[in-house]
């Protein structure tokens, strides 16, 4: 008993230093996104996991963490449900000038998972990716192929043919998957012209967002205007060595206007609080 208390007063101390470092660590400065001729350069992270769910952090705290990442635009993504949902729809109905959350669902089927951006109802997981995603158009949102790796057999050149989107660029330790993305939107794009290349950080549990980010091309700073533009494929993919991918004239004018990048200073003193508040709640809950 005695040494049960003394790991849950340790655990105690653990989660105040986590709490008092993240605090200190200052809040997020949103800054307006750049322009090029008659449109705004969003940038954005469509592949984002938080709780209640498959993340982490909640929706505001990840708005925050985009705004710290130098994004304007994140949208949450988590594993078949919606239950996030009452949470982004109170950010959005703040309708402020930082940055738009959008609400998303990763529909995750043995053969694929697949990215759905702008909706509002649960799409089902035991579809086609044909299906799903006709169903995601229903509800007016995107359709953006995850991580198509040639393990995904659900993405044949049907499927390739109708997504709006695929992950050119998304974090990955092993080079041959970076080929498989590639070579994936390469498919698509033989198939479908307009197909979006998209970067992600698909974060679940770090402050890696904005990792692999995506460049979208739109004439209004809006949810409307964001998807809109994935559907038309006025985007450009970045991964995180920087390296673009995307129409050659797209990517020329993201190199010209230099859109924002990370802007947080602290960025190693506000992991080390989230990792410590994690194992201060984790300490106090098991003693």
């Amino acid at each position: 008993m005695r040494t049960s208390g003394r790991v849950r007063a340790l655990a105690i101390v653990v989660l105040a230093a986590g709490i008092a470092i993240g605090t200190a660590a200052g809040g997020a400065t949103y800054r307006p996104p750049v322009h090029s001729g008659d449109d705004f350069i969003l940038a954005a992270d469509f592949h984002v996991h938080a709780a209640p769910g498959d993340g982490s952090l909640t929706p505001s705290a990840l708005r925050d963490e985009a705004a710290r990442a130098g994004l304007d635009v994140i949208a949450i993504t988590n594993h078949n449900h919606l239950a996030e949902a009452p949470l982004v729809a109170a950010l959005a109905a703040a309708n402020d000038d930082r940055p738009i959350v959008l609400l998303g669902q990763e529909v995750t089927h043995p053969t694929y998972h697949l990215i759905a951006v702008g909706i509002d109802r649960v799409v089902r997981s035991d579809l086609s990716v044909a299906d799903a995603v006709a169903a995601i158009h229903a509800q007016n949102g995107v359709a953006i192929a995850a991580h198509p790796t040639r393990s995904f057999s659900g993405y044949d050149d049907v499927a390739l043919g109708v997504v709006d989107g695929t992950e050119v660029a998304h974090p990955e330790r092993l080079e041959k998957y970076r080929r498989q993305y590639i070579e994936t939107f390469g498919r698509a794009r033989q198939l479908n012209p307009h197909v979006a290349p998209i970067g992600s950080s698909d974060i679940h549990n770090s402050l890696s967002i904005g990792q692999c980010r995506t460049f979208v091309f739109t004439r209004e700073r809006s949810a409307r205007g964001v998807i809109e533009a994935i559907r038309e494929g006025h985007t450009v993919a970045s991964d995180e060595r920087g390296r673009l991918y995307g129409d050659a004239s797209l990517v020329a004018r993201v190199h010209a206007a230099m859109p924002k990048v990370r802007t947080d200073p602290h960025r190693t003193w506000r992991r080390a609080a989230l990792i410590l508040t994690w194992v201060g709640v984790a300490g106090v809950l098991l003693f």
